[in-house]
């Protein structure tokens, strides 16, 4: 049987795409598979409105050095908690009159949606570690959100999802 070479490119081409689009992240021994190129892509549609929504510039949520300086066991269990508070608190907040920015983060709740199921497993499984360390750095975001007005605490935790994605695509492996 004779394989067309057109055939033969348009499937490496394909499995290339999809290993592309679809990573393998490691968090300590959790093992998540996340879309991080569509996330980045929905995130690319709001974004520059939630930066320019944004009125209180000069606070920051979510510091990329906390999440930065976490320890490889302790980054699934942060996961869990930074997912389950854009889901229940971030997303669920957030208004818009705009229809793009309301599917779009329900596009992206439901997809952190489907990432958490994946880390209930891994926590099931005793792979995801809190500690009170991770905990309290979790709080201190919560307690910054908290402190901000609602619709504006949502418009900041969405502007700062860059952060969390690009924190994510940390744990890409070959």
């Amino acid at each position: 049987m004779k394989i067309s070479p057109i055939l033969l490119v348009s499937t490496l081409l394909v499995s290339l795409w999809g290993s592309v689009l679809c990573r393998k992240l490691h968090l300590g021994t959790c093992s998540l598979t996340v879309h991080t190129h569509e996330l980045r892509h929905h995130f690319q549609q709001i974004r520059h409105s939630m930066l320019t929504d944004d009125s209180h510039k000069g606070v920051r949520l979510l510091k990329v050095n906390i999440m930065k300086n976490l320890q490889a066991t302790e980054s699934c269990c942060f996961l869990r908690q930074v997912l389950r508070f854009y889901i229940e608190k971030v997303f669920s907040s957030y208004t818009s009159s705009q229809s793009l920015h309301r599917r779009t983060t329900s596009v992206l709740a439901n997809s952190f949606h489907s990432i958490t199921k994946e880390l209930k497993l891994c926590h099931a499984q005793m792979h995801c570690q809190c500690s009170q360390e991770t905990n309290l750095k979790f709080d201190a975001i919560q307690t910054n959100y908290d402190k901000l007005e609602m619709g504006a605490a949502s418009v900041k935790a969405i502007g700062e999802l860059d952060s969390v994605l690009e924190w994510l695509e940390s744990f890409h492996s070959n």
